[in-house]
């Protein structure tokens, strides 16, 4: 609810009729509000009769009751007006310093214009006109928020040079902490994300806005910010599909390969309508074809058109710091390679994965006979290192989807542990 100090001091206006007045006559200052208007934003249409007359008696309690209230309220034909200086409510001193800092700003000062629009978003203590419903206070909140968006935007645009993008990233998420429905910050903050090169967290960032709105009012980000997702999203694909290598080097070549089955759109969408938890599509040989964006953060190392979670797993050398207790993982893993194989035998994918593992390990000849075919991780409960999302190692279980008329393929998603809530992650 607004409030009033004097010389640092709150002044306390009693009753609620009397709050929606004064708040009135503060927002119309200097202008004469008529008393119709007055009454209309007291009662909102259910005024009593005698509405006038506890209009002119509040009015007459507000000049005794406020310093100087005499002098600040006036009578006016048909109304009344309340004078104050600019800097005399927080919405003067608030407007007064964004155009301060335009014109700094159209004098080349970026300096002096973020450090007015700090001083600015700073008079902020929480939402507009918060607690007062209604004609005119609801169009006046939504209007002041849309003030704030706009400078909380050039306050992003200044802060990214002078202070670094991590900082103003800090800044954006504190403010959607406290006013998460707000889908202005969300795309400022999915924009700076991605401006800065980290599409994927941008893509995250949406994601969590979705599960918000859907969680709390049952409904989809707008169109816009779905727009501004696929935008992004084409972005990601095309900077993963092909990552750039070392100068020098030469990728790695790969057996050939049959014709990988496609991914129909709505499995896509089920991958996307899994955030924030990883989920990933592979083939009949564990080729993944398709993954969604936290999949893509949690496994950095199994991005790229031939990835493959089982010559991973064991040929390659993160998995072995991802993958706690690399080899209990690897009996497992192996499990599912020959259980492949047994329906393959001269597969060119996965003889070649057997072939790299026995070269990499040791112990190869020992795990491979201890390993029991298994078709997949179907409900394993593991623990993963991924000290790049969490310091804390992170339990999950895994579950495998068979999409009814696409049986070459496997819906591959990883939870939490029934009944554990999910980690930050």
């Amino acid at each position: 609810m607004p409030s009033i100090w004097v010389n640092g001091k709150p002044v306390h206006v009693r009753g609620e009729a009397t709050r929606r007045v004064l708040v009135h006559l503060v927002l119309a200052s200097p202008h004469v509000i008529p008393n119709h208007r007055l009454i209309e934003s007291t009662w909102g249409g259910s005024e009593p009769e005698s509405a006038i007359d506890q209009i002119r008696k509040i009015i007459s309690k507000l000049r005794q009751g406020l310093p100087g209230g005499k002098d600040l309220i006036r009578t006016e034909p048909g109304g009344y007006r309340i004078i104050l200086g600019s800097q005399q409510t927080d919405l003067g001193a608030w407007r007064s310093a964004i155009g301060k800092s335009r014109t700094l700003l159209q004098n080349g000062d970026e300096h002096a214009a973020l450090e007015t629009l700090s001083a600015a978003l700073d008079l902020w203590q929480g939402p507009a006109l918060d607690g007062l419903e209604g004609h005119p206070f609801t169009n006046e909140s939504v209007s002041l928020r849309e003030e704030r968006g706009t400078a909380l935007e050039a306050w992003c645009r200044l802060a990214v040079k002078e202070l670094g993008t991590p900082s103003v990233i800090v800044r954006l998420r504190r403010e959607l902490s406290q006013n998460p429905l707000q889908e202005r910050l969300w795309e400022i903050l999915m924009t700076t994300l991605a401006s800065s090169g980290r599409i994927l967290e941008a893509l995250d960032e949406y994601n969590n806005l979705r599960k918000i709105l859907s969680d709390l009012l049952g409904v989809r980000p707008s169109e816009h910010l779905q727009a501004l997702y696929r935008r992004l999203e084409t972005r990601a694909t095309s900077t993963t599909a092909s990552p750039a290598l070392p100068r020098g080097s030469a990728a790695t070549p790969r057996p050939p390969d049959r014709a990988r089955p496609a991914v129909p759109a709505w499995i896509r969408e089920l991958l996307r309508g899994h955030e924030p938890n990883p989920a990933y599509v592979t083939d009949s040989r564990w080729n993944i074809l398709s993954r969604n964006h936290a999949m893509e953060r949690w496994f950095p190392d199994l991005l790229g058109e031939d990835a493959n979670l089982l010559r991973w797993a064991l040929t390659d050398t993160s998995a072995r710091v991802v993958l706690h207790d690399w080899e209990s993982h690897a009996l497992v893993y192996l499990g599912m390679l020959k259980m492949a194989l047994s329906k393959n035998p001269g597969d060119s994918v996965l003889n070649p994965i057997l072939a790299s593992f026995n070269e990499s390990s040791a112990a190869s000849s020992i795990l491979l006979e201890d390993a029991i075919e298994v078709e997949s991780r179907e409900s394993h409960h593991y623990i993963l290192n991924l000290p790049h999302i969490t310091p804390a190692p992170v339990q999950v279980v895994s579950h495998i989807l068979t999409p009814n008329g696409n049986r070459d393929l496997r819906v591959v998603i990883l939870t939490p542990p029934q009944g554990e809530s999910r980690p930050d992650w």
